[in-house]
């Protein structure tokens, strides 16, 4: 699956996450540079949740490591924690845990405002016509 579309199916599966945990409101205010991928808040209670997606190639690029660090010290004008969402492929999220660990943003006592989802890939349904197109 090109990378694209991978970004785009993660960011689709984060953004229901969010929406499920009730943070349903688009956050339209800049927020200069950089600004996060998905700025959500709950309208209910005011809470902002920041959402990022991550793939494998990014992982070892310097550029997601400073986005990974700048967002998650993010805070209100409260001093409070902003959450932040990340989604991964299933496959690589136990290598964002440890890059997360070797960044110190997440340990055994700090880092419960940065969440790591998980996401399932893709998966398409084949038709039998498809598929057998895809054989000849």
């Amino acid at each position: 699956m090109p990378e694209s579309s991978l970004r785009t199916h993660l960011r689709r599966q984060l953004l229901a996450h969010l929406t499920a945990l009730g943070y349903t409101s688009n956050r339209s205010k800049p927020l200069g540079t950089p600004a996060p991928e998905l700025r959500r808040v709950n309208p209910v209670r005011g809470g902002i949740a920041y959402g990022e997606t991550v793939l494998h190639s990014d992982l070892h690029t310097r550029r997601c490591r400073e986005r990974l660090l700048f967002f998650s010290r993010r805070r209100t004008r409260q001093r409070s924690s902003i959450l932040l969402f990340i989604g991964v492929d299933e496959s690589d999220g136990p290598a964002l845990t440890d890059l997360l660990k070797e960044l110190d943003i997440r340990n055994g006592t700090r880092g419960g405002h940065v969440q790591v989802v998980p996401i399932a890939p893709n998966s398409r349904r084949t038709t039998t016509a498809t598929a057998a197109a895809a054989q000849s």
